[in-house]
């Protein structure tokens, strides 16, 4: 499904991504995992165009692509790690997932608000949540909206930027369950960006981990979580059996 070889970043001279390589199949979930400050962020972003990469190159369906252009815009849809972000402060929850169906040009126009209205309710954004603002709705209501809004554009990948870190313990697991059932449901692609070893073990086909601006281990969870060598993932798989 998506492929990059060799990405590299630098921010003021100073190296971020030092050749990174890694492949997500389809209908694959990897959970990408590393310590704070180490690039995590600045990869997924790179991955829809909101950064730009000195090299490497991105593939997407076996054909390279400029992030966030043509087919690619819409076929990976990016969720911000604060989904106040991706939300307009003037546009209700409705409002927020119409605006990618006009954007996109999806379903015939007078069909787009109750299309819109039955995938925000399948989130549990029920009607009367679906009127309100942003700043009417909670944390984690605000990241169901952001959800359907990117769902809404019929992506073939998702790309989750640390969507557990501003959740507490109850609503981080019904993230984790919604989420299950988006890919149950889609069977879409994930790339899941966290510091969180604990949801990605439950929602991840894969964990790769980033230390030193590259992927230094690649494994399916169950391997993973009985095998890794790096230091780094050892101490990761630590905090899971502490």
């Amino acid at each position: 499904m998506l492929s990059f070889t060799g990405l590299h970043k630098q921010f003021r001279g100073v190296a971020v991504l030092s050749g990174v390589d890694l492949t997500i199949g389809q209908g694959e979930v990897v959970g990408l995992i590393g310590r704070s400050g180490v690039g995590k962020s600045t990869l997924a972003r790179l991955l829809v165009g909101l950064e730009v990469p000195e090299a490497g190159t991105i593939r997407l369906a076996g054909h390279e692509i400029v992030p966030g252009k043509g087919s690619a815009r819409r076929r990976i849809q990016y969720l911000w790690q604060d989904p106040m972000q991706a939300l307009s402060p003037y546009l209700s929850a409705l409002g927020a997932v119409l605006e990618t169906l006009h954007g996109y040009g999806i379903g015939q126009p007078h069909a787009r608000p109750a299309r819109a209205r039955a995938l925000l309710g399948s989130l549990g954004i029920d009607t009367a949540m679906a009127a309100r603002k942003p700043h009417a709705l909670s944390g984690g209501q605000c990241q169901r909206v952001a959800l359907a809004r990117a769902l809404a554009a019929e992506p073939d990948l998702l790309i989750l930027d640390e969507p557990f870190s501003a959740l507490d313990v109850t609503a981080q697991l019904a993230a984790t369950a919604l989420l299950e059932r988006v890919h149950a449901e889609r069977g879409l692609s994930m790339l899941i960006v966290s510091h969180d070893l604990a949801p990605l073990r439950r929602l991840a086909h894969r964990i790769a981990v980033l230390d030193g601006g590259r992927i230094v281990e690649d494994l399916p969870v169950s391997v993973f979580m009985a095998e890794a060598r790096h230091p780094l993932s050892r101490a990761y798989v630590a905090t899971m059996e502490g």
